[in-house]
């Protein structure tokens, strides 16, 4: 490039900057815009310093650390790692001990040690821990709460009379409520829609067959008449929802048996199976008595049945949108909702004499609710309300099964009839594990499945000790 065509391009340069004023104007306010940017980053620098305590004086931030530090190592968590059980203990304690003191200004001598009330929650809390041990054994809780009672009730510790039986029989209602909304949570749909025909092959027949072979048997080793052998039968024939629902819970939730819907399959047989217990036992009663008109008694059973299927339907339905699911409160009033629709079912009908229709309301209501919650929007791995009544549950089973230990006084039983009874039990049990083999056919299980199933279904119920 030659010197004039340098002077060329300034002379260029000057006359851009001469006719666009604007240029340099614009450039200038892009300098400032920068300078200001800047400015505003440091003051914000600076101020978070100064809020992180950056600003204080090194002695005061280390005094502060040191005594962090030191307060963290003296904590007994972390002091002992070990020291975690026996502080959930302690505070376990404490929540008694506090619960006690606040009872005791309620009702003063009830409380004291030879109190009911005081042996009541004596019972609950030793029939917890008989449980927590035995777990630790590797068997089921409920064995430990069982002999807990049973102890408690023949060393003379325990034993209810009057008001205080009542008392005693409402809780078991209101544990068996609470299992059996637990259950109907659990219910898959899918797999009871799949398996209807199972379920209902399930539910009548290892209970027949179980009932009448007791019937048998019972005439023949223990001399009963026949009414009272098919009676017999009938009390012996009922699964007990209270051992299997949390078990086939438990093994859902880890998966076994989920895509064949086993756990659906004998949760929902046994709501229908302790109808015909019912039912069954009812019907006998009332020909041995002869209380009412026999074809009333024959009536009973689909009586039962309609009242808690509408009862349960309509009350499922309506929770499936009351309340909103938007509602900040929805988790805990969806909870008490379904809990108190089930705890209204069980008592009011044993109130009005259809005492098999509550349970069967309890878990169809918790089922159709559970399944518009789903389609709402929650799933079968996210159902606060499930695990809501998990934690009740954990609260509520010493209570049931060491009150159902209460009720056995090894003073009534003479050692012959222990021998004979367990003569009967066994031959019936016999009877319905072959019973029970023959109603899983035809379905999708296999063997391995149908012999899971077969002694899923040997658990014995206690619903006619509430029919009486």
């Amino acid at each position: 490039m030659n010197i004039d065509e340098v002077a060329h391009d300034n002379a260029a340069e000057t006359a851009t900057e001469q006719t666009n004023p604007l240029l340099n104007q614009r450039s200038d306010e892009n300098e400032l815009l920068k300078i200001v940017e800047m400015t505003v980053m440091q003051s914000g620098k600076t101020d978070n310093a100064a809020l992180n305590g950056q600003g204080e004086p090194t002695d005061s931030k280390h005094r502060y650390s040191v005594l962090k530090r030191t307060g963290k190592r003296l904590a007994p968590a972390n002091l002992c790692p070990q020291m975690n059980l026996p502080l959930r203990v302690v505070t376990l304690l404490l929540i008694l001990l506090l619960l006690w003191g606040v009872t005791f200004t309620l009702f003063q001598d009830a409380v004291l040690p030879q109190g009911k009330v005081f042996a009541l929650a004596t019972l609950f809390v030793l029939a917890y821990l008989a449980g927590w041990l035995i777990s630790l054994i590797h068997l089921p809780p409920l064995l430990g709460m069982l002999v807990m009672g049973i102890l408690l009730r023949n060393i003379g510790f325990f034993h209810m009379t009057g008001p205080y039986a009542t008392a005693v029989s409402t809780l078991r209602l209101v544990a068996m409520v609470v299992i059996l909304i637990k259950a109907g949570l659990g219910l898959d749909a899918a797999a009871l829609k799949r398996l209807s025909f199972v379920v209902v092959k399930l539910a009548f027949i290892p209970c027949l067959v179980e009932a009448a072979t007791v019937a048998v048997v019972a005439h023949l080793v223990l001399g009963f008449p026949w009414l009272w052998g098919i009676l017999l039968g009938f009390v012996l024939g009922a699964v007990s929802p209270a051992v299997v629902v949390p078990s086939l819970l438990a093994l859902q939730g880890k998966g076994y048996g989920e895509d064949k819907g086993i756990a659906t399959l004998v949760i929902a047989a046994s709501s229908i199976d302790d109808i015909v217990a019912i039912s069954g036992f009812g019907v006998v009663v009332g020909l041995i008595f002869s209380t009412g008109d026999l074809m009333q008694q024959l009536v009973h059973g689909p009586i039962e049945v309609v009242i808690g299927l509408s009862f349960g339907i309509g009350w499922g339905i309506l929770l499936m949108f009351i309340p909103h699911k938007d509602d900040v409160w929805v988790v805990r009033e969806r909870a008490f909702l379904i809990g108190g629709g089930g705890l209204f079912a069980v008592l009011g009908s044993s109130l009005v004499g259809y005492s098999g229709a509550g349970p069967l309301a309890c878990i169809v209501a918790a089922f159709l609710a559970c399944s518009g919650w789903k389609m709402l929007g929650w799933s079968s791995s996210f159902n606060p309300v499930a695990d809501i009544y998990s934690v009740i549950w954990k609260v509520f089973e010493p209570v049931l099964f060491g009150l159902i230990g209460t009720e056995i006084d090894l003073s009534q039983l003479e050692a012959n009839t222990i021998l004979y009874g367990l003569c009967v039990l066994a031959v019936g049990l016999m009877l319905r594990l072959l019973a029970s083999c023959l109603a899983t056919m035809g379905g999708t299980l296999n063997l391995k499945e149908m012999l899971f199933v077969t002694i899923a279904w040997f658990p014995k119920a206690t619903v006619q000790i509430r029919s009486r």
